[in-house]
């Protein structure tokens, strides 16, 4: 079933307003893959990015190897088995009927994990146990909130999270638990919200706009998915942008309140660290309380 994507379809400051919380939930194997109608400009904007910047996007330790090669394998089992009715191949690619594109197949080595994120809307991240805990192995990330993979790439958790206001404090040591438990047969799922000043999907908070009291705000949501890849070990992590106009959470009752009452509660780090004092008198016309 293709989704339609032209409403918000998740409003998790409504169930979670914290914003720092593990909101960890069991996943449906079956919906590992959200297949919706922009998955045609998801495509477009990463061919976008890989012809500007590719090596801003996309990276890889040797190391990978074998979890991308694990990864490939299941994700694209998933897509032919959940989604036979948009995902076919043939000998020399996997066509995508709700998107209109192709993707050549099976890829070079250097561009296996490259051409898999191609398939999908998420952006596609391993992360494998090694000294200090997991790290951050290959990525394909092009719809980044506020962070550079080439920051990241080969750095343990610990060290991703630091720029997390209160995150070592609260979370770190239950996220460490979380990864050394998770089992292949449990996958969950995760959300995150924020809001932007912008309709850019690529968002590694460099050269940021001035914001005004008429600036138009977007509701940005992660939808975060972690499996357990059984032969590696590996976890694959997944990320799915959505990104609509403020406006449009009026649809649903009590949405924008919500949404006022959740910027209000932030600490004061945390609201720094998501931009919410830059936002602030583009906000008050929103009518959030």
């Amino acid at each position: 079933m293709i989704l339609d994507d032209s409403a918000p379809r998740y409003l998790p400051h409504c169930t979670c307003p914290e914003l720092l919380a593990m909101g960890l939930s069991p996943l449906d194997g079956g919906r590992w893959i959200e297949v919706d109608s922009s998955l045609a400009r998801f495509h477009a904007h990463k061919q976008v990015l890989a012809a500007e910047r590719k090596a801003a996007v996309y990276g890889w330790l040797p190391v990978s190897l074998p979890a991308q090669d694990e990864l490939a394998e299941q994700l694209l089992r998933h897509l032919l088995e959940a989604h036979g009715d948009v995902y076919r191949r043939d000998a020399g690619a996997v066509h995508c009927a709700a998107g209109g594109f192709s993707v050549p197949w099976p890829p070079a080595a250097p561009d296996l994990l490259w051409s898999l994120s191609l398939l999908v809307a998420e952006d596609l991240l391993l992360l494998e146990q090694g000294e200090g805990g997991y790290r951050l192995t290959a990525a394909s990330l092009c719809s980044p909130s506020h962070w550079r993979l080439a920051d990241k790439l080969g750095r343990p958790l610990r060290e991703i999270h630091d720029p997390i206001p209160g995150i070592h404090e609260t979370l770190t040591p239950r996220i460490d638990r979380f990864f050394d438990h998770l089992r292949p047969d449990h996958p969950v799922q995760r959300f995150n919200w924020s809001l932007q000043a912008d309709p850019e999907l690529y968002h590694d908070g460099s050269g940021e706009d001035p914001v005004s009291a008429a600036t138009a705000l977007y509701y940005r949501v992660e939808r975060q998915t972690l499996v357990r890849l059984p032969r590696t070990g590996a976890v694959a992590f997944t990320i799915r942008v959505f990104l609509h106009p403020l406006e449009t959470l009026a649809a649903w009752p009590g949405a924008l309140a919500a949404l006022g009452d959740a910027v209000a509660a932030a600490p004061a780090p945390l609201a720094r660290y998501k931009g919410f004092d830059t936002l602030r008198a583009a906000l008050a016309r929103y009518r959030l309380s």
